[in-house]
C-alpha cells in the first residue's frame, strides 16, 4: 500500500468486475487518518462513482483489549477511532461497524456490569461523534478467545449485544463466525436481534478459531443462519469478511467468482 489511493481504487475494480454490487472497506487496514485525507476521499469517491460501486459498510478501527488498559496507547487509539468517523461518513458510508473489545474471561471471573460498563465507556466517546455528523453505527458480535476453558466474552450473546447496541443507539453486526465459536444456534440468536441487525460480517470456520475462511469451507450450520435472516427480516447487503490475502493472485478471480456464486447460494437458503 505504497499508494494508498491507487490501492482502494484497484481494489474497486477489481470488485466491480468480480460482480460486488457495493463495496465495504476496513479503515483499520485502511488510515487515512495521517495524512490529507479529504482529498484521498475525493479521489477515491470518484472512482467509487465512475465504478457504480459505493461504500456501504466499513469497519472502524478496533483495539486489543491489552492496549486499552495503557493509558497513553488508549488516547491514541480514541483519537484514531473518532477521527475514522469522519473519513467513513466522507466516504457515504451507511453504516460502520464498532467492536465492544471486551476480551474472554473465566467463568468464575467475569463481571458482566464491569464488562458493560467498560464497553459504553469504550465506545461513548465514538457513538457521539457519530451522532454529530449522522454516521450510522453498529456493534458487532464477539467471539470466544481460543485456549481459554470455560470461559465468557461480553456481547458473545445476543441478549448482552443488544443490550449494549440499544444503550448506545447502535445497530447490530452479525459475524457468522463469531457466532460459530460462541456455539450460538444462529437462527435463535438473529431472531432476537431482529431488525437491530444492520450489517453482515458472512465468513466460516471449523469452530476452533477465527479463520475467516470462505462460506462451505468451515462447520457453519449455513441453513440455519440464513434460516436466522429471514427471522430478522434482514434486507441490507450480503457482507464478507474472508481471508483471501494469501490467495495467489493468480487464482483471486476464481476466488471471487467462488464468493459471488456462494452468495448466491446462500440466499436460496433464506426462507
Amino acid at each position: 500500500m505504497d499508494d494508498l489511493v491507487a490501492y482502494v481504487k484497484a481494489g474497486l475494480q477489481f470488485h466491480k468486475e468480480a460482480g460486488f454490487d457495493v463495496a465495504d472497506i476496513s479503515l483499520h487496514n485502511v488510515n487515512m487518518t495521517n495524512g490529507p485525507w479529504q482529498e484521498m476521499v475525493a479521489e477515491i469517491l470518484a472512482e467509487s462513482e465512475r465504478l457504480d460501486l459505493p461504500f456501504k459498510i466499513c469497519h472502524l478501527p478496533f483495539f486489543g483489549a491489552e492496549i486499552l488498559t495503557d493509558r497513553e496507547a488508549a488516547k491514541a487509539a480514541e483519537k484514531w477511532l473518532i477521527a475514522s468517523v469522519d473519513v467513513a461518513k466522507a466516504l457515504g458510508v451507511e453504516y460502520a461497524v464498532v467492536h465492544p473489545n471486551c476480551t474472554s474471561i473465566t467463568l468464575r471471573a467475569y463481571d458482566k456490569t464491569a464488562h458493560y460498563d467498560r464497553a459504553m465507556a469504550h465506545l461513548a466517546s465514538v457513538a457521539e461523534r457519530a451522532a454529530q455528523v449522522g454516521l450510522n453505527l453498529a456493534v458487532e458480535n464477539t467471539r470466544l478467545i481460543p485456549g481459554i476453558r470455560q470461559s465468557h466474552r461480553y456481547c458473545q450473546t445476543p441478549d448482552e449485544l443488544c443490550e449494549l447496541a440499544d444503550a448506545l443507539g447502535m445497530g447490530v453486526c452479525w459475524d457468522f463466525g463469531h457466532a460459530n465459536l460462541a456455539g450460538l444456534k444462529q437462527s435463535e440468536a438473529l431472531a432476537y436481534v431482529g431488525k437491530r441487525l444492520k450489517v453482515l460480517h458472512v465468513n466460516d470456520n471449523n469452530g476452533a478459531d477465527d479463520d475467516h475462511v470462505a462460506p462451505f469451507m468451515g462447520n457453519v450450520d449455513w441453513v440455519d443462519a440464513m434460516h436466522g435472516l429471514a427471522l430478522a427480516e434482514f434486507d441490507g447487503a450480503f457482507n464478507y469478511e474472508v481471508g483471501a490475502g494469501r490467495i495467489p493472485k493468480e487464482l483471486r478471480k476464481d476466488f471471487a467468482k467462488y464468493l459471488v456464486d456462494a452468495a448466491d447460494k446462500l440466499m436460496e437458503y433464506i426462507v
